[in-house]
């Protein structure tokens, strides 16, 4: 299953809760869920720790979606959504699949346009894994 932008978040999390999906590959859409949890709750420093990881994030999704294969795509000229914020919950969301020593069923792929898919690599890693 692929999605892009919206249809990117749909997918992760229809992925999550569909087994038969067999592999799942959402282009831009992807963040730090705890960034936006921070900013969304406008949590300060003293009431942090209190809600931190009470929503449900991006990485979370993926720990169900595992061990399918999982590839998340993110264009460098996206102009929603920060390559850099992404970095920080594909660290979360990578370490199931690390932990499980199938790191080759997770892909972050970073491509040179902006918020569209780039859809040979799509199908190369749906095909490889």
């Amino acid at each position: 299953m692929a999605g892009l932008s919206w249809g990117g978040f749909f997918t992760m999390y229809t992925t999550a809760l569909c087994p038969f999906i067999k592999v799942a590959a959402p282009s831009a859409f992807f963040r730090d869920s705890e960034a936006d949890l921070i900013e969304t709750m406008d949590i300060t420093s003293e009431t942090q720790s209190i809600y931190l990881f009470k929503g449900f994030g991006h990485f979370q999704a993926i720990g169900l979606i595992c061990p399918r294969p999982f590839m998340i795509q993110l264009g460098e000229k996206d102009g929603l959504f920060n390559v850099e914020g992404a970095g920080i919950e594909v660290k979360r969301a990578s370490a199931f699949y690390n932990k499980l020593g199938i790191s080759d069923r997770f892909e972050f792929l970073i491509h040179p346009a902006g918020h569209e898919f780039n859809i040979e690599s799509i199908f190369s890693f749906s095909t490889n894994t």
